[in-house]
């Protein structure tokens, strides 16, 4: 999946509309000209030390399977981004800035990002 993912950014002839679970694309006109590049199904935990309190995710991996798994180890997200539907990714809740009631009291999601790998059209 990475590979192909890799080889739409490098042929991409324009911008490209990069989305997840497509729970917060708005229909903007300046946006339909785009060609969208799906993440979503670049999903899934790729590690996880709950000693460590560090789990490892790929971007299109769902905020309601993040947080169930965290439960299953009596843990849960530092912050509280709100999941607008069953759609709602943990990239986009990164991209968006998108933190919850609780960022007052305990951050913002960005806070607890520790690194980000990125695809870069060379």
């Amino acid at each position: 999946v990475l590979s192909d993912l890799c080889q739409a950014v490098r042929v991409a002839d324009s911008p490209l509309l990069i989305t997840g679970g497509g729970s917060r694309v708005y229909p903007y006109a300046s946006l339909s000209d785009l060609k969208e590049l799906s993440l979503s199904s670049y999903s899934g935990i790729i590690e996880y030390f709950p000693e460590e309190l560090v789990v490892r995710v790929k971007s299109g991996t769902r905020l309601d399977e993040l947080i169930a798994s965290l439960s299953e180890q009596g843990q849960m997200l530092g912050s509280e981004p709100p999941a607008h539907s069953e759609l709602s990714t943990i990239g986009g809740a990164v991209a968006a800035g998108l933190s919850g009631s609780r960022r007052p009291y305990c951050g913002a999601t960005r806070d607890f990002v520790l690194g980000v790998g990125l695809i870069l059209k060379a």
